[in-house]
């Protein structure tokens, strides 16, 4: 058992990837506790690589093993999301990357430059994320209960 400031340490050094992202978004949408099994067959992802997140993001603090049960025999692992404000990705960062903004022309005209945002400008594009995320959201939802 990892103690809390292990856990810590590797919160800070947990670096964004998109399986994680949607372990995350799962067990936030579902807001009870779910197995890796379950997890792989929403997301359409191997349950192997799911385990292995959900076992990194349970070293980290972000989920914890919540219940255990039996299933055909074999031991089944629920997991509960318990740290919703992990910084897994930079949303931020997904959205100049979504938007083709992560370099920018150089000054004098020669290769392009990565875009370095201040404070100011961090805090315009998490105000545009908050604005489009419902509508986002309410979207995504419209599509899934027109296709089911």
């Amino acid at each position: 058992m990892a103690t809390k400031r292990e856990k810590q340490k590797r919160l800070t050094t947990l670096r964004p990837h998109p399986v994680r992202d949607q372990v995350v978004d799962v067990m936030r949408s579902y807001g009870k506790p779910i197995s890796p099994t379950q997890i792989s067959r929403i997301t359409g992802g191997t349950l192997g690589s799911v385990a292995y997140h959900v076992r990194t993001l349970s070293a980290a603090g972000v989920i914890e093993l919540a219940d255990e049960g039996r299933v055909r025999g074999a031991v089944e692992h629920l997991y509960a999301l318990v740290r919703d404000d992990a910084p897994l990705v930079d949303p931020v960062g997904n959205l100049l990357s979504i938007c083709g903004a992560l370099t920018v022309p150089a000054p004098d005209g020669g290769y392009p430059v990565p875009v370095s945002l201040d404070e100011p400008a961090r805090a315009d594009l998490r105000a545009i994320l908050a604005r489009v995320g419902p509508e986002v959201r309410e979207i995504a939802a419209a599509a899934t209960r027109r296709a089911a």
